[in-house]
């Protein structure tokens, strides 16, 4: 977010104010998890992710990180990190563009216990997409071949594709991504 973004928002000095997604979208930038790993000094995406987990309480004390998560301070006030459950604004444009660039044109989504629905990919703005995804949201295409969501209590994106070289996706889209095997775990971070 813009320098000093938060410090003319907020009312009391230690109000925390997190941007809105509209916010995000029209002023913010992304910043690369190698960015972040750098300035805090954490060493791979392993240890990112279990210090992530670690500071918002999604991992037991015996799998808590404490010292990684510590350093996360370390990072520049006007610089968030994402929210955990939820995906990011900054990823969703380029989820659409691979769904269009496979021909699907209608997708669903849906929540576990409430919401559900189908949205058109050639009517649908990726602000709207964002103010479908709630925490544990899927989005899929209608035959189910392509899907995303976020892992409850994590940081974590999910992205499947049958039948498609997910390297050439992550590549053509410059996205940061573990990319998972047939034999990893969804939780590869305790791995």
């Amino acid at each position: 977010m813009p320098d000093g973004r938060e410090e003319q928002k907020r009312k009391r000095p230690y109000e925390h104010m997190y941007p809105s997604d509209e916010e995000i979208i029209a002023m913010g930038r992304p910043v690369s998890w190698q960015t972040v790993m750098s300035i805090c000094g954490l060493r791979s995406e392993k240890e990112t992710a279990l210090a992530l987990m670690t500071a918002v309480m999604a991992l037991r004390e015996e799998y808590a990180h404490p010292e990684s998560a510590e350093r996360l301070n370390r990072l520049h006030p006007d610089l968030y990190l994402p929210s955990d459950d939820v995906t990011s604004p900054f990823l969703i444009p380029g989820l659409l563009d691979v769904f269009r660039s496979k021909g699907i044109k209608r997708c669903t989504y849906y929540e576990p216990f409430e919401e559900k629905g189908i949205f058109l990919l050639n009517q649908t703005a990726a602000s709207d997409v964002c103010g479908l995804l709630q925490a544990d949201m899927i989005i899929a295409d209608v035959k189910r071949r392509s899907a995303f969501m976020s892992i409850y209590d994590s940081f974590t994106t999910l992205f499947l594709m049958e039948d498609q070289d997910m390297r050439s996706v992550v590549r053509a889209m410059n996205w940061e991504a573990v990319i998972c095997s047939d034999t990893a775990c969804i939780n590869w971070y305790s791995q």
